[in-house]
């Protein structure tokens, strides 16, 4: 607790310096190696949110740094308590989220002498050079700040995500400031490209036929995209993270790549392809391409990120245009340049094949039911959010659900990790009021925040898979001939378990009684959990990814 009022201490600094740079939540648990930088966060504008795991403040945060595109805090003590945060930061890495990570840390005088849970570039080594934060610094001094305060906003300013470590001893954080910050911040110019650059794009695409390919670094380019589109007549299809990023209800679209994909998409690249592919916003990773060689048409493609560390690397060999740029300012010069007498090609390629069911008697559900019936409710009467977990979660979350606008489906298709969806709602439900979380019961029994939204009242609802099981190791292993085993789990109450914390719920074991449910998580307000009891006779939508696994040297056992 400060003193002296008028003294401005590091944490003081460091707390407007947030502010500024719009942070407006911290997530985190508090220990008393972190106590005052977490006291003048609450003393700043900043919500402060305590969690019940660092893990899980994680991936709240980054779900509500891009739900509401502004910078968030994690905070954490020393030892474990940093080393806990880590899978969730590395996810923040992976997914393009601009967190900043404040960690207690063991002060200079006490490294190397088995300090009380020590935390130094000696013991974690996370403070030297490292690739999972793009900026760490362990503060020794007050004269550190400064620098420092300007790196987060060089960083917090960058299109593509930024994730960066701080480390505070208790000595350092309750130190006073020997002369004020700057009152300006550093500030980072959008990337664009050339003139040339465009005009050569449109000679390559305007030559002849080409398809647009969307990813989730695109999501803030929908409007150009769609009268790109418009204007040319090209055919759209998304990674399973670019949903919404064009109408999926449109007839140009073509369908999801990757996990969860369509095979409207194969059949139109494999029968009459394009000349040319326009890859927007998406590194083209394993989930989202498997790396199919037919989704290279014959002359390549025209690639725009703001990361040219990408261009290639996942199809070395294909004939490839990179252009780093922000999306929307390459759309928007590419239309302004665009000829007006260019023709609009069109194509008999189908869209995704949409089917009705109907509800079946019985004491389970099917998964393209239950996802029928979220589509229903929590898509189409909704603007809620919804976040789904690693697993069979997101294959049929990516296959089955249709949106119109972008970003309203989250998904982790890169580091990909159990637990991201169950603790990640809590920080969609803060930014966006209602959130719904898609999520395996492996998932759920891994990690889950329910406490912490009782605590804070959140409007965050999860939906559970609850089939017994982890579904998706148990059906790949099957499928790449292996025999299952250790994939059986107890059948958990979940709704129990959310009473017992505080919160409320239903169990669903009839496709008859699904809806109604889905429609009582909607409307009630809290944390709420639908427990429901899936079929497990239906497969998910993954044999893309099994193929893949094959690819890779799993042969499989006959």
């Amino acid at each position: 607790m400060r003193t002296n009022r008028a003294e401005v201490s590091v944490v003081d600094a460091l707390a407007e310096t947030l502010v500024a740079l719009g942070v407006e939540y911290a997530f985190g648990v508090t220990g008393g190696a972190i106590a005052p930088f977490c006291a003048a966060i609450k003393d700043s504008p900043i919500k402060l949110v305590h969690f019940r795991h660092e893990s899980g403040a994680a991936f709240a945060a980054l779900e509500a740094s891009i739900a509401s595109r502004r910078p968030v805090v994690v905070f954490c003590t020393t030892g474990p308590g940093l080393t806990n945060a880590i899978t969730g930061m590395q996810a923040c890495r992976s997914e393009g989220g601009t967190v900043i990570f404040v960690s207690g840390a063991t002060g200079s005088a006490q490294r190397g002498r088995s300090a009380f849970q020590e935390t130094s570039a000696q013991t974690t080594g996370l403070f030297r050079d490292s690739t999972l934060f793009h900026y760490t610094c362990l503060l020794d001094g007050p004269s550190e700040l400064a620098p420092a305060a300007a790196r987060l906003a060089e960083g917090a300013a960058r299109p593509g995500g930024f994730v960066a470590l701080l480390g505070l001893s208790l000595a350092v954080q309750t130190a006073p400031l020997e002369r004020p910050l700057p009152s300006r911040l550093l500030s980072r110019v959008v990337p664009s490209c050339s003139a040339e650059v465009i005009d050569e794009c449109v000679r390559l695409l305007s030559s002849g036929t080409f398809a647009v390919w969307v990813g989730f670094g695109a999501r803030a380019a929908a409007r150009p995209i769609r009268e790109l589109v418009l204007r040319t007549g090209a055919r759209v299809m998304c990674s399973s993270r670019g949903k919404g990023i064009f109408p999926e209800d449109d007839p140009q679209f073509l369908g999801v790549t990757g996990a969860g994909g369509h095979a409207s998409v194969e059949t139109y690249m494999t029968g009459d392809p394009p000349d040319r592919v326009l890859v927007l916003g998406t590194r083209l990773g394993e989930w989202t391409s498997f790396w199919a060689p037919e989704l290279v048409p014959p002359l390549g493609l025209v690639h725009v990120d703001v990361d040219p560390t990408v261009f290639g690397s996942a199809y070395p060999l294909a004939n490839t245009l990179g252009v780093a740029s922000d999306i929307g300012a390459f759309v928007d010069a590419l239309l302004d340049a665009w000829p007006s007498d260019a023709a609009r090609f069109s194509t008999n390629a189908g869209s995704p094949v949409r089917e009705t069911l109907e509800p079946q008697r019985g004491h389970s559900v099917r998964p393209s039911y239950l996802m029928q019936s979220i589509q229903r409710t929590f898509v189409d009467d909704s603007d809620a959010i919804l976040v789904a977990d690693v697993g069979n979660s997101l294959s049929l979350a990516a296959h089955y659900l249709r949106f119109q606008e972008p970003a309203r489906l989250r998904l982790s298709t890169g580091f990909a990790s159990m637990g991201h969806g169950t603790t990640g709602v809590l920080g969609a439900s803060l930014v966006r009021g209602k959130a719904a979380a898609i999520v395996g019961d492996g998932a759920m029994l891994m990690a889950n925040e329910i406490s912490t939204a009782v605590a804070h009242e959140l409007d965050a609802v999860w939906i559970v898979l609850n089939d017994a099981r982890y579904g998706m190791i148990e059906e790949g292993m099957r499928s790449i001939g292996w025999e299952p085993f250790d994939t059986v789990i107890p059948r958990a109450d979940f709704v129990g378990i959310a009473r017992a914390m505080g919160a409320d719920g239903v169990r669903v074991q009839s496709e008859w009684e699904l809806e109604a449910a889905l429609r009582q998580a909607l409307e009630v307000r809290g944390p709420f959990v639908v427990d429901v009891i899936l079929d497990t006779s239906e497969l998910a939508p993954a044999l893309k990814r099994t193929k893949s696994l094959l690819a890779q040297g799993l042969g499989a056992r006959g």
